[in-house]
């Protein structure tokens, strides 16, 4: 799967949660390419995912 190259006619371009073009994908190879990357990239955050303290509390 690592030397597949997907046929222009059949795939399509997947994108992130913020519309970035990440790969292009077809069927067959849509999920091993996808799963590299995190499911926060891919189904998008908010900053309640993302919120920490910079500095300790108290």
């Amino acid at each position: 799967m690592q030397d597949h190259i997907c046929d222009r006619y059949n795939s399509w371009w997947e994108y992130d949660a913020q519309g970035i073009p990440l790969c292009r994908v077809c069927d067959k190879c849509r999920a091993h390419k996808l799963k590299q990357y995190r499911p926060e990239i891919l189904r998008g955050y908010s900053q309640d995912d993302v919120d920490e303290p910079i500095e300790e509390e108290g």
